[in-house]
């Protein structure tokens, strides 16, 4: 399981919509994802991931986006420091060292450096209470400089550009889990299955993940018959 936090929806929204996430209270689910929206600012943050965290202690990824005074919109990074600037306390999360920076916590927007925040120390506070720090993942995609405002309109399509970090944090179980379900939203949108049939249709696509064989080039299909033969075509 991963749990994913976001400090705003227009954050969440093409998270939500790449997985399929459904609201279960403020909570946004699905079997292998937990998404909570926190609102802006550390204290909500940490309160929030806290909630969450009672609930489904697993590793968590802090992902939004953050102010710079060096780097270019659009860039992304996972944190390997966070420095809260009102209390000067450091923290030290889970990194990837490819591409990782410094993150400063601020509690007003405005303020720019290398790389800032509003939420970074709070989820961190909350989340080290309950993981282990490898649990504990930041990513910050860059979406205003101190010469370039932020634009609200284009918040989605700089996270769209990075739901690629999701699908890698998520364990091989769960990789497999969605792209079951990625061919099966396909198959369905081609043919007409019932419910016996979309069951008989996962069961072989658990079965062709399992021998590492390629799923199959699904047709369309308009009859019950032709679905029918087709899946059998598939068992056999």
């Amino acid at each position: 399981m991963l749990n994913i936090i976001t400090a705003l929806k227009i954050e969440a929204k093409e998270i939500i919509k790449k997985f399929n996430l459904k609201p279960n209270g403020e909570i946004y689910q699905n079997n292998y994802i937990n998404l909570i929206i926190t609102g802006q600012g550390k204290i909500k943050s940490a309160i929030n991931t806290a909630l969450l965290l009672n609930r489904y202690p697993f590793k968590s990824l802090n992902i939004g986006i953050a102010g710079s005074s060096i780097y270019e919109i659009n860039e992304g990074f996972f944190i390997e420091k966070i420095t809260d600037t009102d209390s000067n306390l450091e923290y030290y999360p889970d990194f990837f060292k490819e591409k990782s920076t410094h993150l400063y916590t601020v509690s007003k927007p405005g303020i720019y450096y290398n790389l800032t925040d509003m939420e970074g120390s709070g989820f961190f506070e909350a989340c080290y209470k309950f993981l282990s720090v490898e649990k504990i993942i930041l990513y910050k995609i860059v979406s205003d400089t101190p010469d370039t405002p932020i634009d609200i309109n284009q918040i989605p399509p700089l996270i769209k550009n990075h739901l690629s970090v999701i699908e890698e944090l998520l364990d091989k179980n769960e990789e497999s889990f969605f792209e079951i379900e990625e061919a099966l939203k396909e198959a369905k949108k081609k043919m007409k299955l019932t419910k016996t049939q979309e069951n008989q249709l996962k069961n072989i696509l658990i079965y062709y993940k399992t021998i590492n064989k390629n799923f199959p080039q699904f047709k369309e299909l308009k009859t019950k018959k032709e679905v029918s033969e087709f899946l059998n075509s598939l068992t056999s």
